[in-house]
Parts: C-alpha cells; structure tokens; sequence
C-alpha cells in the first residue's frame, strides 16, 4: 500500500509533466493550455452539480423501495471524474473523461466494490408487513401502499421514560 501511494504521490506527477511537456511541444503552448484549463472548467462544472443530482438520485430509489447504493456509487464516480479533470495533466484528464462513460463507470464501481467486499459474506432481508387481507401468492406487489418494508431493531423514546422522585436528574430503570 505505502509504495502504491508513493507512486501516485510522486511518481504519477512527474509523468504528468513530462507528457505536458510532449503535448506542448507536439500541438503548441495555447492548445495544451486550452485542454488543461478547459478539462478543469469542466470538471469543476460536473462537481457543482453531481452534490445535487445524487441526493435526489438516492431520494428516487428509496422512494421506489431499492437500496440507494448504486445511485451513490455513481455519484462517488462522477465525483472522482470531476476530481480527476480538475488535476491538470493528461493522464488524470483521460481517467476522468473515461469515468464520464456510464459502461465504464459502472464497471469501475463494481470492481472497487468487489475489492471493498469481496471477501465479506453481506446479506440483505427486507421484511414487509402483511396487508390485512389475505393474499393470495402471485397477487400483485407487496410496496410501500401496502406499509412497505418493515425494518427490526430496539428504540427507546426518551420523552416517556418516568422520574424516579428520589432523584429528579436521573430517568429510572422502571418502564
């Protein structure tokens, strides 16, 4: 891990000036300026946005019932491509402009996913409450009209707990 950070932190900087050097000299100082300044604009302008468009991304997928992942997933890549466009270089221009491509930043986010959880065994249960009609198996759909998913867990309401009156400052165990 440390020489993979090395390398990004070192080594990829210097290549990215070499190639800047290369790229001027090849097309001319006002082009190569032109592409660096321009890719920045654009990924700044794909920052400014994405904050937004993910939020109401997710918002639409847990308002239809399906886990928000993927649509963060892709808010995280857009992300990273508006990052990688603002670094001037071409190196970093190229891995952003490739993560604009939806194909392969679907493909880039499942990969990093796989490596995060690869070797975890994650299981996901959704539990539905049962209408008050019988149903009958195959009968329609079982969503949010019907009182959606039902998720378990302990709550404890602090606006009800009872005062012991031999201390006034601290709640009593006895609920």
């Amino acid at each position: 891990m440390r020489l993979v950070l090395f390398a990004l932190l070192t080594v990829l900087p210097l290549i990215e000036i070499a190639l800047l050097v290369k790229f001027g000299q090849l097309v001319g100082v006002w082009l190569t300026l032109v592409v660096v300044v321009g890719t920045a604009i654009l990924g700044a302008g794909i920052l400014q946005r994405q904050g937004f468009t993910t939020m109401m991304r997710t918002q639409e997928a847990m308002m239809r019932g399906e886990p928000p992942v993927g649509a963060m997933m892709d808010g995280a890549m857009m992300v990273m491509a508006g990052f990688f466009l603002i670094l001037p270089g071409l190196i970093t221009d190229t891995m952003g402009l490739l993560l604009l491509i939806p194909p392969v930043r679907h493909f880039v986010a499942r990969r990093l996913v796989a490596g995060m959880f690869g070797g975890a065994d994650v299981h996901v249960e959704v539990f539905e409450r049962e209408s008050r009609q019988e149903r009958r198996p195959g009968s329609g759909s079982r969503g949010v009209e019907n009182g959606g998913p039902v998720i378990e867990g302990d709550f404890e309401r602090l606006d009800e707990r009872t005062v012991d009156p031999r201390n006034k400052d601290r709640p009593s165990d006895k609920s």
